[in-house]
């Protein structure tokens, strides 16, 4: 699967972070067929680094158990930078723990794995940043 970078940052990126190729390559290739320029990462760090290099975001797919750390932190991580984009956390095993601190923590989505609801992707991926 190709991972689009917008090199000019005119349309912000929906971001993917998830460790498992299969499932970065699946909501690279779902963002993509909504018309969305992406941009997939495997760890966070790596998506850390790319913010770093002024990266336009329009919103932030990330995995809770990523190999190098987790969801929440990143999103933590993202506050602490001051960015603001609409954040959607993956969770392979959902438990109503997690699902708590995610929305304790203001986390604007919290699916579990495998996304079925391609509406609910699509409305996230359309709503404003």
């Amino acid at each position: 699967m190709k991972t689009v970078l917008n090199k000019q940052h005119e349309q912000p990126l929906v971001c993917v972070v998830d460790g498992d190729p299969a499932v970065r390559d699946g909501l690279t290739y779902l963002c993509q067929s909504s018309g969305h320029d992406v941009i997939a990462f495997a760890t966070g760090a790596a998506f850390l680094r790319q913010l770093d290099q002024r990266l336009t975001t329009k919103c932030v797919i990330c995995e809770a158990q990523l190999p190098d750390g987790s969801g929440v932190h990143i999103y933590q991580e993202l506050c602490r930078r001051g960015y603001d984009a609409p954040f959607a956390l993956l969770l392979s095993r959902p438990s109503g723990e997690q699902t708590a601190l995610a929305q304790k923590l203001g986390i604007d989505f919290v699916w579990a794995k495998p996304i079925t609801e391609h509406s609910a992707l699509v409305a996230f991926l359309e709503a404003p940043a």
